[in-house]
């Protein structure tokens, strides 16, 4: 999906994006293959996606794994991607509280989403510090998120 391919489906639906939900939707083909060569994934594999937006990743991923779960926060964005991929197992529901709430074993998972800014460093905290962790992790973050999560504590205090 191109980038005036999505502008076109926002405009014709009148959806405006939000700052607050930290979207930021990823369009470049080169990079969404690259993100799904990175996960490995096979027809065996069970694919947890954060965010998936306007669905290129997501498109992606049902070509290349066994099992979708897909969780998008935003209802405008949920309808489309019902139209879209009327087979995808899609949640509307804000994805950080399902995965504090929904205390299910993600170790046979492999995460791989475009995570939204606003949420990115919880929810990887949320996965990757546990005994239910995904098995692989596989995600794009903006840069000050990346900066972030890999910033070291000073230790002369």
């Amino acid at each position: 999906m191109k980038l005036n391919e999505m502008r076109q489906i926002l405009d014709a639906r009148g959806i405006q994006l939000t700052k607050s939900l930290g979207q930021n939707f990823l369009h470049d083909e080169n990079q969404l293959r690259k993100i799904v060569a990175a996960a490995e994934l096979s027809n065996a594999d069970k694919v947890l996606e954060i965010g998936p937006g306007l669905g290129p990743l997501t498109e992606l991923l049902l070509e290349n794994a066994g099992e979708i779960l897909a969780i998008e926060k935003d209802l405008r964005l949920v309808e489309f991607l019902r139209e879209r991929f009327p087979k995808l197992n899609l949640l509307h529901a804000d994805a950080l509280e399902f995965l504090q709430t929904e205390k299910r074993d993600w170790s046979d998972w492999k995460l791989v989403a475009n995570l939204p800014y606003s949420v990115a460093s919880p929810i990887l905290v949320e996965l990757a510090c546990g005994a239910r962790a995904p098995k692989k992790i596989v995600v794009t973050l903006q840069l000050e998120v990346a900066q972030r999560l890999m910033a070291q504590t000073d230790d002369d205090d």
